[in-house]
């Protein structure tokens, strides 16, 4: 690791700050963090109260941030726009206000989303269109403009964009997909039939410990720009879901509907010389 990333001028200890580490990823992350004997301070109050992200900042010797925390599952965000403009967007404006008054040199790691992006048949490039489906995407988007307008303004916050695809982890609850599947599933027989929505489109999954790795690997190089954070390999969703279990299921298309989002992801890899 290189000690500038965690090291001062005058070799004083630096302490890289955490939201959203009650998340999956942030979770992980925040682990990896201790695995490798690194100061981390997560952030425990409301990302939407400035008072709470200035007494956080302001009370650490805080240089590094990386920032997690939103509301993310599509249906829930749909069902309450609001709440996610002011989480998505506005806690991160929030931060980005705090950092631009504390004045000193800062970098910061936004976690974004694949959902930013059109949907194409071709592996999606950073520079590729971005027309976000759905509220999710457009708050990330938004959230997305706000850190790269924020720091082309500053000379001293540099802002790294992590775009992260599908990803999965064995502690997931709640509405994404892994979860979901793995429930019904496990109420499944063999034989049954198993109605899968958008079954034949193409996603690009990746193991959430995988996803943690890549952005500890961009924070110790203080990595600047948008990045993919992806497999690169494209996977149909039903092909994803049988992987899933050793039951002899008959996966039958719920609808019609496909599409694919598939990363490419030269520019991960070129960054760190990883052989394509």
């Amino acid at each position: 690791m290189d000690d500038d990333v965690l090291l001062g001028p005058n070799k004083e200890q630096k302490v890289i700050g955490v939201t959203g580490a009650k998340g999956t990823l942030g979770r992980l992350f925040c682990q990896h963090l201790t695995d490798c004997n690194v100061v981390f301070s997560d952030f425990k109050g409301d990302i939407r109260q400035q008072k709470d992200i200035e007494s956080w900042v302001g009370g650490e010797p805080i240089t590094h941030i990386v920032h997690f925390a939103a509301v993310v599952p599509v249906d829930v965000v749909n069902h309450n726009p609001v709440e996610a403009y002011d989480t998505n967007v506005s806690g991160t404006v929030n931060l980005l206000k705090t950092l631009q008054k504390k004045n000193i040199d800062s970098w910061l790691f936004y976690a974004s989303s694949s959902h930013v992006y059109a949907a194409s048949d071709k592996a999606i490039t950073e520079e590729a269109l971005t027309m976000p489906r759905n509220v999710y995407g457009r708050t990330k988007l938004a959230g997305e403009q706000a850190c790269l307008d924020v720091a082309g303004a500053s000379k001293h916050l540099k802002v790294c964009i992590g775009r992260i695809f599908s990803f999965y982890h064995e502690s997931q609850v709640g509405p994404y997909l892994f979860p979901t599947i793995k429930k019904r599933l496990a109420e499944a027989k063999d034989g049954d039939d198993f109605e899968l929505r958008g079954a034949d489109s193409i996603r690009d999954f990746l193991r959430a410990e995988e996803v943690v790795d890549w952005i500890f690997k961009l924070w110790e190089k203080n990595a600047i720009g948008v990045f993919n954070i992806a497999s690169g390999i494209p996977v149909k969703i039903r092909d994803f879901v049988q992987q899933m279990t050793d039951k002899k299921i008959n996966i039958v298309a719920a609808d019609e509907f496909s599409d694919c989002l598939l990363a490419d992801i030269s520019k991960l890899k070129g960054f760190f010389n990883v052989a394509k």
